[in-house]
């Protein structure tokens, strides 16, 4: 697993989104973002290659296998709402787009919020 900080990450417009996952319970490892398609929806919306997968739209993909977080992407037909964990290393960013956590103000690009939470959190 992946320690560093707990994003939430927003796209919407359906497919195609831009990014190809790697990983899943049957593989016994996280899932994780394993390539991101520049000029896509994934790519401006700043998720990063490495990112650890922790919900898809509420759902969480701990216990998922990789068909099964393949047909739960399929039937996304709008909007993908996705929280990550970034390692400790990747850049910081904060965004304006308070769709994950409404409470928290933060300034910066559009499209992404990132919500940096005390690693207690997710342990």
């Amino acid at each position: 697993m992946v320690t560093g900080d707990l994003i939430c990450i927003s796209m919407t417009g359906g497919a195609p989104w831009g990014f190809r996952l790697q990983g899943g319970k049957e593989q016994k490892q996280p899932l994780q973002v394993a390539k991101i398609r520049s000029q896509s929806k994934a790519s401006s919306s700043g998720l990063c290659e490495g990112d650890e997968v922790v919900s898809i739209n509420g759902n969480p993909c701990a216990d998922l296998t990789y068909p099964q977080v393949i047909k739960l992407m399929e039937s996304i037909t709008d909007s993908l709402q996705m929280f990550i964990k970034r390692g400790l290393d990747a850049p910081f960013l904060f965004l304006e787009d308070q769709s994950c956590l409404p409470s928290l103000h933060l300034l910066g690009y559009t499209s992404l919020l990132i919500t940096i939470l005390t690693n207690q959190l997710m342990d």
